[in-house]
């Protein structure tokens, strides 16, 4: 379902991604992506990016873009291959990224939930965190 990637395995093919790029000569992340072709990205580009978030609807695959100690940090999320047995549910937030109206957009998140067995509720499977994936904008 998710696994650690480099920052130039992101598709620069996908043609419809949605998100947001904060980039280092940025105060804010204003940049929302809206079914466009990525520029090359890089561990070396100037300015970076330090913290993103994408999602393809078209592939549905999301990808988390974080910059931590000189390095990028990303997670490619594949929502086609999650496991029949996690739970999730869909949440909304109002984010700080401004939309063409200056209007302030909510972003989606899917929070997964896996089973584990649990020892200390009676060996019973409880829901534990698994991942929290962007899915776009509304």
């Amino acid at each position: 379902m998710y696994k650690p990637i480099s920052i130039e395995e992101i598709s620069q093919e996908i043609l419809d991604y949605e998100g947001y790029l904060w980039m280092s000569d940025e105060t804010r992340p204003e940049t929302k992506l809206l079914h466009t072709k990525l520029e090359k990205i890089s561990d070396s580009s100037n300015p970076f990016i330090v913290e993103g978030q994408l999602y393809s609807k078209q592939k549905n695959k999301s990808y988390s873009i974080k910059y931590v100690d000189g390095k990028h940090i990303v997670i490619e999320y594949d929502l086609k291959s999650v496991p029949n047995n996690w739970v999730f549910e869909q949440k909304k937030y109002i984010s700080n990224i401004k939309n063409d109206e200056n209007k302030n957009s909510k972003i989606k998140i899917q929070l997964y939930w896996k089973p584990e067995i649990d020892e200390l509720c009676e060996n019973m499977p409880v829901l534990i965190p698994a991942a929290y994936v962007f899915t776009g904008f509304e």
